[in-house]
């Protein structure tokens, strides 16, 4: 994929950062717009798949110290959360452990440039779905790499 935002747009995030918020969330979901409260809706690592003896915990892609994301558009402005992500452990141990070390990567990709664009300018917000929404998987698929390896996650 070549398409890339104007720098503007990025609000002082990396692209690969911006590109996180208001994508479809996996295995968890937000109880309340602040980001307070948030639950799950799966015992299963969205990395490794595993129903793993170290429990399990919900990560914020990017991290919720970076809080929310506003694009603003044609189409409209859009408040974005970061995407939810089921991963096993704690942020110091399995995969969750993993992706705040650095140690796991996790991207959003569009199928299609259209789509890449069609979402920078607000047209999918305003026209397609939600925020979060599963849908979103009908355009784009997360993209997981570790030890050398990717693989692709859609629901």
């Amino acid at each position: 994929m070549s398409f890339v935002p104007e720098m503007s747009q990025l609000r002082g995030l990396t692209f690969e950062a911006a590109s996180l918020f208001g994508m479809p969330n996996l295995g968890a979901v937000y109880l309340r717009e602040d980001m307070s409260a948030t639950s799950m809706e799966t015992a299963r690592c969205a990395c490794c798949g595993t129903s793993s003896s170290h429990g399990w915990s919900v990560h914020h892609e990017p991290p919720r110290s970076k809080g929310t994301f506003l694009l603003c558009t044609e189409w409209g402005r859009f408040v974005l959360l970061p995407a939810l992500i089921v991963l096993c452990g704690s942020g110091t141990t399995g995969c969750h452990g993993k992706r705040h070390n650095g140690q796991l990567r996790i991207r959003w990709e569009w199928d299609l440039d259209e789509y890449a664009e069609k979402w920078w300018s607000g047209w999918i917000l305003s026209h397609f779905c939600a925020p979060h929404s599963p849908r979103l998987f009908e355009l784009g698929r997360y993209v997981f790499e570790m030890d050398g390896k990717s693989w692709e996650v859609r629901l």
